[in-house]
């Protein structure tokens, strides 16, 4: 650990702000001695006192200005920050803060692309080659250099991994070490060996292509995790903005301003940031009320949403996104695909669109409307309560039957349209159980090993957007057979063998045209045919933020995270 990880600790845990749990829990981690931590946590805390005040903004230099620390919202931890892991939001707004792509989306676009890691970039007219030039004075927050050779090394280790996102390099990348190429020191160029129009956009994903320090693993690896993935599931050495000092599951993610950051601190930018782990709807809200968080995505109420929007100390922002909202139907369990469209039809579709979203939710499929390959003729399910029962029976159930239904504990609405449906298939004999677990709990559930059969009959108020545009890519971790396992979300154990066929053609697309046409009967299949899942709708997304917060863009791939660097809070705070 660095001497400025331990200062910040010290700092803190002088200052009263940790209990005498997070003293000793952090500095263990931090490699401090056990009295030193034990005399700490003695030190009586401050209790019961006034809410901080804000921090000023206050001008470092001539060309830097210092914003503070900026507090964001959310409302869960998570155990895997891995880049090369982790398919968690949370995950990736660490990510995004600690790593960095080769390249990132442009402000508000899903179509053009900016420089992140990489300066600029060359693309072959065949486009199956892709040449990215490095700066020459990247540095890893290890103090290592970010060179080609180590991008390779942090690529190889993504494609041979195979958790999580790796579908992200592996559509693209089967044999790093002779398609990726180390043209010289800053130069590193990918060899596809056939056109792939869409190499560009998925390394701009917030999902998985992020580079990572070599070190990094050659120092942690063991013979039985040689990537260090234990490690870099609760560390994090990238070459990004802001570097990792405090990562304490249950009460949040503290990051600090790297000064070594290849581009520079000229402007205005914060110097700390803290992700708060907030698991209460009010709190969350109260919070933002009071002026003790600067931003939150996504995790209020759209009641709370509606009431903010005449708080004149705050800026509520509302957008398209890419996300649909869905319960993955446990198929095993569930055991035919008649039980499966009467749980379909038993859903409170508009209730939970009118009264609980607000109406930031319309109707779709598995795809969203924002999105290549969306079919406008989907066929979506509506509430028919005699109907589902009818089918409900004919898939092999009965009156008084009853099916379990798990949700995160955080999560108002979901919990509240679980209760809807529990409602709805009470009036016709049937029984919902709903579970409730925490957020971790709840994704080690998802993307966890075990089999289908030990997994909730209905997950619900699980989402999904992809990680680049591209309805193959939105599609194939929910429910392809193979994201089963390393990682993927298919927790419901879905196969189906035309789809898988389709699957197949779309990922080797050339000609959009014909990505539609397979679309069109991939959704058909997902949907009315064999439904893996019961689709609550594509959202509206939006944040709110404290008003002298500037700098936020929304992207719609970047859904729920914050690219720290460009934000600022403005000299009139």
């Amino acid at each position: 650990m660095t001497d400025s990880q331990k200062t910040a600790f010290f700092r803190r845990a002088l200052s009263g702000t940790m209990d005498r749990r997070q003293v000793i829990e952090t500095g263990l981690r931090l490699g401090i001695a056990t009295p030193l931590l034990t005399a700490l946590a003695a030190m009586p805390a401050v209790t019961n006192a006034a809410p901080a005040e804000r921090p000023l903004v206050h001008r470092t230099s001539a060309q830097e200005i210092d914003s503070g620390t900026l507090t964001v919202v959310f409302e869960g931890g998570t155990n895997d920050i891995d880049p090369h892991s982790s398919y968690t939001t949370l995950g990736s707004m660490v990510c995004l803060a600690c790593y960095e792509m080769l390249v990132q989306y442009k402000g508000e676009s899903t179509f053009e692309y900016a420089p992140m890691l990489a300066e600029s970039w060359e693309i072959s007219s065949d486009l199956s080659t892709y040449t990215f030039t490095l700066p020459s004075n990247a540095l890893f927050q290890d103090g290592t250099v970010c060179d080609a050779e180590a991008v390779k090394k942090s690529f190889t280790r993504f494609r041979q991994m195979e958790r999580g996102p790796y579908i992200v390099i592996a559509r693209f990348v089967d044999d790093p070490e002779t398609q990726i190429e180390v043209v010289d020191d800053v130069t590193i160029r990918f060899n596809l060996g056939r056109p792939q129009p869409l190499f560009l956009a998925a390394m701009a994903s917030s999902f998985g292509p992020y580079v990572v320090s070599p070190a990094t693993w050659e120092e942690h690896g063991t013979d039985e995790d040689p990537w260090a993935h234990e490690w870099l599931s609760f560390n994090a050495v990238g070459t990004g903005p802001y570097r990792l000092v405090e990562n304490t599951l249950n009460e949040g993610v503290r990051l600090e301003k790297y000064d070594e950051y290849h581009r520079g601190w000229e402007g205005n930018h914060f110097s700390e940031i803290f992700i708060r782990n907030v698991p209460e709807n009010a709190t969350r809200r109260q919070l933002m009320e009071q002026g003790d968080a600067d931003i939150t995505t996504y995790n209020l109420l759209a009641s709370d949403v509606v009431e903010l929007q005449s708080n004149e100390d705050l800026e509520v922002m509302t957008y398209d996104s890419t996300r649909v909202n869905w319960a993955i139907l446990n198929v095993p369990l569930l055991k035919t695909v008649e039980a499966r469209q009467g749980l379909c039809h038993a859903f409170p579709y508009q209730e939970n669109i009118d009264a609980i979203q607000q109406g930031l939710m319309v109707r779709s499929g598995p795809i969203p409307s924002t999105m290549r390959g969306w079919d406008p003729s989907v066929f979506l399910y509506e509430t028919d309560l005699e109907k589902a029962k009818e089918l409900l029976i004919a898939g092999g159930f009965q009156e008084g039957d009853s099916f379990e239904y798990m949700v995160v504990s955080s999560a108002a609405d979901d919990k509240t349209a679980a209760q809807l449906f529990q409602a709805n298939l009470a009036q016709i004999g049937f029984n919902l159980d709903i579970t409730e677990v925490d957020l971790a709990t709840y994704d080690d559930m998802v993307y966890g090993d075990a089999p289908a059969e030990e997994k909730p009959q209905i997950m619900g108020g699980w989402a999904w957007w992809p990680d680049y545009n591209d309805p193959w890519n939105q599609l194939a971790p929910n429910f392809l057979a193979s994201a089963m396992h390393g990682g993927g979300s298919n927790a419901g154990g879905y196969v189906n063998e035309r789809f898988e066929e389709l699957m197949a053609e779309a990922e080797n697309f050339t000609v959009e045209e014909e990505l539609d046409e397979i679309m069109v009967e991939i959704q058909q299949i997902l949907t009315e045919i064999d439904p893996p899942a019961l689709y609550y709708g594509e959202t509206k997304y939006f944040t709110v933020l404290q008003k002298d917060i500037g700098g936020f863009v929304p992207n719609p791939l970047y859904l729920g995270t914050y690219l720290f660097y460009d934000l600022y809070r403005t000299e009139e705070a």
